[in-house]
Parts: structure tokens; C-alpha cells; sequence
């Protein structure tokens, strides 16, 4: 048996051996490309500089006016590239979760009958802790999302009680969110008397379905579109 048990944790050994290997060629690969597109980043840099620099100087453009006109166009790529599901998520600002005090006050199990839990059908990004914690699921095709199933409620949701499954480690916006009083969500026509907004579904269904399931080709459809 102990024969046994050491060629068992030998293999083990090797395994997670080649596993770093792996790891550490794939990181390599990835470090290469990034090193590649800041060289080629760097240069297309220098040459637009360089352009913006001898038409200013040539009174062709002025510097103000193209500072206020890449505001513009900023913001409207800004939009276009969140919506198109390319790059990162994060929450910004964070904030420590196990130390948030501006949680929500609201009374949650006497309205689980009629809402259903519908604040966890909302999208939002997690946070550097979030993830580095490795508890809370998050969609791999749009890093870093919360989780989604495909019935469009959180990953971490019980279907059958409707209450959450990791509630200690529940991120920020979970903790405070409140339904009384939210200028995006309007959950309630009345808070008081319990009236669920019959609009919110539909508002929810087209939001997540732009944020989740674009495909990336739409950057650049609606980029263009932008021109």
C-alpha cells in the first residue's frame, strides 16, 4: 500500500508539474503578443503625435478644438465597446465587500413571492476581489460579469426558494442595492403596496441581451457606424 501510495503521489507530482509547464508556456505566448502590441501601439502613437503636432503647427487644426472633439468620440466608442462584449469588466470604483456600509435596507423575504428575486437578473461587473476570492462565477465570454443561467438569473441563485447561495460573499452591488428607490432599475410601481413594474422583464430581457450575447463583430459594425 505504501508502495502504491508513493507512485500515486509521484504522478500527482508530475502531473501538476507539466500543468505549471503549460501554464508558464501559455502565460510566455500571451506576455510575447503583449509586448508585440505595445511596440505597434507605441508607433502608431508617435506617427498620429507627430501628425496632430505639424497640422496645429500649419494652423490647419487647433489644439482645443481637438481635445473637445476626442471627448466626443470617446464616449461614444466607450459605449460601443462595452456594448460590443470586447475587453474587461471591472467594478469602478471598489470597495472591500466584507467592510461595505452602505448596504441596502430593504425587507427582501416578505417580497419573494411577488418579485421573485428579479435584482438578480440584473447585470454588473465583480470586483479584483470578486474574483481573486474565486467564490463568484463569472460569464467567461465577458469577463468579468457576474454568472448568468440560462433562465437570466445569477448563477448563485436557488431556483426553488429564491435566495442566494453565497450570500456571505455576495459582491458590493448586491449588497446595496436597494428596489425602493433606483434611478435604473424600477423594480416597483409601488414599493409600499407591493406592485411589481410589469415593464421590468422586458427591460431587463433586452439589456442583458446586449451585454451578454453580442457578438464581437458588432464593434466594429457600429464603429463604422460612427464615421
Amino acid at each position: 500500500m505504501k508502495w502504491n501510495k508513493g507512485i500515486m503521489q509521484k504522478e500527482n507530482q508530475n502531473g501538476t508539474q507539466e500543468l505549471m509547464k503549460d501554464i508558464a508556456k501559455g502565460l510566455l505566448y500571451n506576455h510575447a503578443r503583449i509586448n508585440a502590441n505595445t511596440v505597434k501601439t507605441l508607433e502608431a502613437t508617435s506617427f498620429l503625435y507627430a501628425l496632430v503636432e505639424l497640422l496645429n503647427e500649419k494652423g490647419l487644426i487647433s489644439i482645443d478644438e481637438l481635445d473637445e472633439r476626442k471627448k466626443q468620440v470617446a464616449e461614444r466608442l466607450v459605449k460601443v465597446f462595452i456594448e460590443s462584449g470586447i475587453g474587461l469588466l471591472y467594478q469602478d470604483p471598489e470597495e472591500d465587500k466584507y467592510t461595505f456600509k452602505q448596504e441596502a435596507n430593504v425587507d427582501c423575504l416578505s417580497r419573494l413571492h411577488i418579485c421573485k428575486s428579479i435584482c438578480c437578473k440584473f447585470p454588473f461587473a465583480l470586483s479584483k476581489q470578486d474574483v481573486e476570492e474565486g467564490i463568484i462565477r463569472w460569464e467567461f465570454g465577458r469577463p468579468y460579469l457576474i454568472a448568468h443561467n440560462p433562465d437570466g438569473y445569477c448563477s448563485h441563485l436557488d431556483g426553488k426558494t429564491y435566495k442566494c447561495t453565497v450570500r456571505d460573499h455576495r459582491p458590493v452591488p448586491c449588497r446595496g442595492f436597494n428596489c425602493q428607490d433606483n434611478e435604473k432599475w424600477h423594480v416597483w410601481l409601488d414599493y409600499n403596496k407591493k406592485i411589481l413594474n410589469p415593464e421590468l422583464k422586458e427591460q431587463i430581457g433586452q439589456g442583458n441581451d446586449k451585454i451578454y450575447s453580442c457578438p464581437a463583430t458588432k464593434f466594429k459594425r457600429e464603429a463604422n457606424d460612427e464615421k
